[in-house]
């Protein structure tokens, strides 16, 4: 079945003026942060700007046949897919500026964003979702017991620095954690700024703290979302969200359909599904059930815990986790033993909501199939 590199290969010699803008380029648009573009597409004006054709060939040139590697858990598929959109009529004109990349072990931050002209009057700004980095999953995680992390803070800014320097509408997207900054922006952007905003695309982005659901800016914005999940999404599922658009049919298994280049495309849309999958509520269930269960102080304990074990071998990266198997597993032996103690407790809770999760499952099953329960 088709994927968004297919997309490319049909649509890409059909420039955006005959064909309008759709969900799946919106889904491009926000891969295309992904890409390293220091000191080459920083400018911060239009005349400033680079082609993304321009931009990927002085990317190549500065990293050679590889781009930087983003880690284990980056598609192989990113440097294909980036050379793709550079050589189509429909991508390779679009002006890109304004690459903005922040990494901080002290802040606990990683954010990336690019902001593209897409020449039908509008910009897109394509936020990037969590890298390889330890530091850039734990700030995923210190969203469960904080209001706001440090790259939602600078992703408004961004938006907002953005909307003062380029004319136009804005769309917005991110796949990942570049979903839950795009709806974090939109939901807190300044009136100005947020009637200029048409889209904002979250693809299989997290979502945030009840309270912040709750929040009237997420009321505000949430007709111009189309919040997109694969038919088993769990990063998707995390925290609250309150309407999901799109289930998209995704030829990955498990948690794997994570993975964009997984979805399935037909025409200018998404192979879509009726709902998500069972099991995936299954676990959405239990994690949710967990997280409800500890208030912020005992979940931040727990990330921090979390956070200590998988850096105590002086690790930077899940690729260096992965890469020093051994290292790592002896250096769980020397941990603290307090911290051992969180993480052993807290494993008890999320055991056991997933238990109580499988169980119900179970129950609404077999009532399905007419037996007893």
């Amino acid at each position: 079945m088709a994927n968004i590199l297919d997309y490319i290969d049909w649509r890409g010699d059909i420039d955006i003026s005959k064909s309008p803008f759709c969900e799946v380029d919106g889904l491009v648009l926000s891969l295309l942060s992904y890409m390293e573009l220091g000191d080459i597409a920083e400018g911060e004006k239009l005349r400033e700007s680079l082609t993304l054709k321009e931009a990927v060939d002085k990317c190549f040139a500065k990293y050679g046949d590889k781009m930087p590697p983003r880690g284990v858990i980056m598609p192989k598929e990113f440097p294909t897919f980036f050379r793709k959109a550079a050589s189509s009529v429909r991508y390779g004109n679009m002006r890109v500026l304004r690459f903005k990349s922040v990494f901080s072990t002290e802040s606990e931050t990683q954010f990336a964003a690019l902001c593209i002209s897409v020449g039908d009057g509008s910009f897109f700004i394509s936020y990037r979702g969590t890298d390889d980095t330890l530091i850039g999953w734990k700030e995923d995680f210190n969203m469960s017991f904080t209001e706001s992390v440090p790259a939602q803070r600078i992703a408004l800014d961004y938006l907002c620095e953005a909307a003062g320097a380029v004319r136009g509408k804005i769309r917005i997207g991110g796949h990942s954690k570049g979903g839950n900054l795009s709806m974090y922006a939109a939901m807190n952007a300044p009136k100005r700024v947020l009637r200029r905003i048409i889209n904002v695309y979250n693809n299989d982005g997290p979502g945030f703290n009840r309270d912040m659901v709750q929040f009237s800016g997420y009321e505000t914005i949430k007709d111009k979302m189309q919040t997109t999940l694969p038919h088993y999404s769990v990063v998707g599922l995390l925290l609250e969200h309150t309407k999901v658009d799109k289930i998209v049919k995704s030829t990955a298994d498990g948690l794997w359909q994570h993975d964009p280049f997984s979805w399935e495309i037909k025409g200018t849309h998404f192979v879509t599904e009726k709902k998500l999958s069972k099991d995936c509520l299954a676990v959405e269930k239990a994690l949710k059930s967990w997280i409800r269960s500890q208030n912020f102080d005992e979940r931040r304990e727990f990330v921090n815990a979390v956070y200590s074990v998988l850096s105590a071998n002086s690790s930077q990266t899940l690729s260096d986790i992965a890469n020093n198997k051994f290292d790592f597993i002896l250096s769980l032996t020397k941990v603290d033993p307090k911290i051992r103690e969180i993480i052993v407790e807290s494993g008890k809770l999320l055991i056991k909501e997933g238990w109580n999760s499988a169980q119900g499952q179970k129950k609404t099953k077999k009532k399905d199939s007419g037996e007893k329960a």
